[in-house]
């Protein structure tokens, strides 16, 4: 089948947001899907990666959850 308008839309959820960033409501994680369409860059896309750093920005972690995601990331390396 052929797309007749050539456009293609990759849509993203809420709840992506809240895989990166758990600790965040709906109404929080929507407010990170905003803010990464109005900061769109092309060249970069939207990623997981961009989520969690738009979500970081807006919402800066508690400096325990930093550490366990610290300690997390090590225990995986």
């Amino acid at each position: 089948m052929i797309d007749t308008n050539r456009q293609i839309a990759i849509i993203w959820s809420v709840e992506d947001v809240q895989e990166v960033r758990p600790d965040l409501n709906d109404e929080q994680a929507m407010k990170v899907l905003l803010t990464v369409k109005k900061c769109h860059d092309a060249a970069i896309g939207v990623t997981f990666e961009t989520l969690e750093i738009a979500a970081d920005n807006i919402y800066p972690r508690e400096e325990n959850e930093d550490k366990k995601a610290y300690n997390i990331v090590n225990s995986i390396l």
